[in-house]
């Protein structure tokens, strides 16, 4: 009976293990990141879309490390123990800024070699808007809702004012980016100059010819305004002839109140807006962006900005672009209530 009982006490802890050991393993990985990028991590960089271009301008120099995978919206992710070794160990991080990334702030303050893109006086940033709900004709703001979403920048040239960090969703801002990042890298690397110098050159091509090729896709909707569900788009608006004329929240982090959901619902049936879309964002409420959508009446797609299932590397800002681009017709040429 004894044998019986231990056989079965076993058979059922080999149960639980086969069960736990999944969720164990995949908890393991997650808490290793990036062991195996630690390797060559001599520059690590925050985001997606600005990684895509370190690698364009390091190609055979080294192997830039990416930081956030962009399943959380860097305005509020929480970084793990072994990101934070990430930073500390590379030879330099180069991240947009307290402007956009604000929970690396504090890490960021205790290390050496930084590149912080909002920093550069060459680089022409917008202002972060105040207030949710915007005139596309007349540029002035209503309903005026303070949900906390400063944006607050501290120890840079732009202490001033808030700053709009979402530069990339503009081929040409990232051109001015190319610039700066090209001179810190060669301060890091004075014996790969020409290469980087190279580099730089083919990838600014690259990046006119992709605007030039998503300019004539959107040609079509130039002069149209939408909605989004917070406001990231200023950029991309400047760019395209495109324009934002109402946001559901400041802060992506704290919902919208009802009274605001219902000036624009107000606005829309008196005539004063014409929205096409309802944008709902990758990082953000989805299923919140289309009941909002549905109470709105308006057709509702998704827009990715930092390409959460994209393959990181050199080639992922371009087709970042392009994808966004393709969400953002989508919506214009939806039915309401999609």
């Amino acid at each position: 009976m004894k044998v019986k009982e231990l056989v079965s006490a076993s058979l059922k802890l080999n149960g639980i293990i086969l069960l736990i050991a999944p969720v164990l393993i995949g908890v393991f990985l997650y808490l290793a990141w990036p062991l195996k990028a630690q390797k060559n991590n001599e520059i690590v960089v925050s985001i997606k879309p600005l990684h895509s271009l370190v690698c364009a301008l390091t190609k055979g120099v080294t192997k830039p490390v990416l930081l956030l995978d962009g399943y959380f919206s860097p305005h509020h992710v929480q970084l793990i123990p072994s990101q934070v070794q990430a930073m500390q160990k590379a030879k330099t991080l180069i991240w947009v800024g307290p402007s956009y990334e604000q929970p690396l702030y504090k890490h960021v303050k205790t290390l050496g070699s930084v590149l912080t893109v909002q920093n550069s006086s060459s680089i022409h940033l917008k202002q972060l808007r105040s207030g949710a709900f915007w005139d596309a004709c007349c540029g002035h703001q209503h309903g005026h809702e303070d949900h906390g979403h400063h944006h607050t920048v501290n120890n840079t040239q732009h202490e001033s004012g808030n700053i709009d960090g979402h530069i990339w969703l503009d081929p040409l801002m990232m051109m001015q980016v190319v610039d700066v990042v090209l001179q810190h890298l060669k301060s890091l690397y004075p014996a790969h100059q020409e290469a980087l110098e190279q580099n730089a050159k083919a990838y600014k091509k690259r990046l006119e010819k992709l605007h030039q090729n998503l300019l004539t896709q959107m040609k079509p909707y130039m002069g149209q305004t939408y909605i989004i569900q917070h406001d990231g788009n200023q950029y991309f608006d400047s760019a395209y002839g495109v324009q934002t004329i109402a946001t559901i929240s400041i802060d992506p982090g704290v919902p919208p109140s009802a009274g605001h959901i219902l000036k624009i619902r107000q606005a829309i049936g008196r005539g004063e807006i014409h929205p096409k879309c309802l944008y709902a964002e990758r990082q953000m409420d989805g299923m919140l962006a289309r009941s909002y959508a549905n109470t709105l009446r308006l057709s509702c797609s998704v827009l990715d900005y930092l390409g959460a299932d994209i393959l990181a590397g050199e080639d992922a800002y371009e087709t970042l672009m392009q994808e966004y681009v393709d969400g953002f017709i989508v919506g214009m040429a939806g039915s309401p209530g999609l």
